[in-house]
């Protein structure tokens, strides 16, 4: 049986055509779980991913790991490790943190939210600060389909995009399949995702830089 979910859907964009309709409340943030998705590049699999939510006294936590090893049109095996987390309060991103790793090559992010403004330094780039609300390109948030800009997990740069609802799709993942939504974000980002009745992530896909896309599907259990 597919795990029951809590994380509320915006029926307000509804009639601007980037959300479906719902009628359920739902929470902000999803029950304290650890989400496990299978990555595939076309019919093999290369990698997984975990994300899990966590409650601490204030706060709200969601820790993200990915490991993947791919193959890379004229390169060869690219193996891939990030591991992220974020802490939310009173629903704004408070900090990020997180440490990629791509062949060999490092990426940190260090990300606190002071004063009101989130302080944001990196390893591939200089410090900026903002004050706007933002969301992670980790994509589980439930804004996550409707923004038009996040801040990327890897790097802590700035992406904008375009969020477009397709519609509805059968999903197949581990486990079994799932009727979802899916929405294109095209832009400094390019993604596709797909979020079942509850906005629980159950899918997204990434195009590689070689060429091809790498596909991610949420574990059933």
């Amino acid at each position: 049986m597919q795990r029951r979910r809590f994380l509320a859907c915006s029926s307000a964009l509804a009639g601007a055509g980037l959300a479906p309709a719902t009628t359920m409340a739902r929470r902000l943030f999803p029950a304290d779980v650890t989400d496990r998705y299978v990555a595939w590049q076309g019919e093999r699999a290369v990698g997984r991913q975990e994300i899990s939510f966590t409650r601490e006294p204030g706060r709200f936590v969601v820790d993200v790991k990915i490991q993947t090893r791919l193959t890379a049109r004229g390169i060869g095996d690219v193996s891939y490790a990030h591991e992220s987390r974020e802490v939310w309060e009173t629903g704004w991103l408070h900090a990020l943190e997180s440490q990629t790793h791509i062949d060999g090559r490092d990426q940190e992010v260090h990300a606190e939210r002071r004063y009101g403004a989130l302080m944001v330094s990196r390893s591939n780039g200089g410090p900026f600060q903002m004050s706007t609300y933002i969301v992670p390109s980790s994509l589980w948030h439930r804004d996550s389909r409707l923004v038009d800009a996040f801040i990327d997990v890897e790097d802590g740069s700035i992406r904008f995009v375009q969020p477009r609802y397709v519609g509805k799709e059968i999903l197949r993942q581990g486990g079994g399949s799932v009727e979802a939504h899916r929405y294109t974000l095209r832009g400094q980002m390019n993604r596709e995702a797909w979020y079942d009745a509850n906005c629980v992530l159950v899918g997204w896909d990434m195009p590689l830089t070689t060429g091809g896309w790498i596909n991610f599907r949420r574990q059933m259990s």
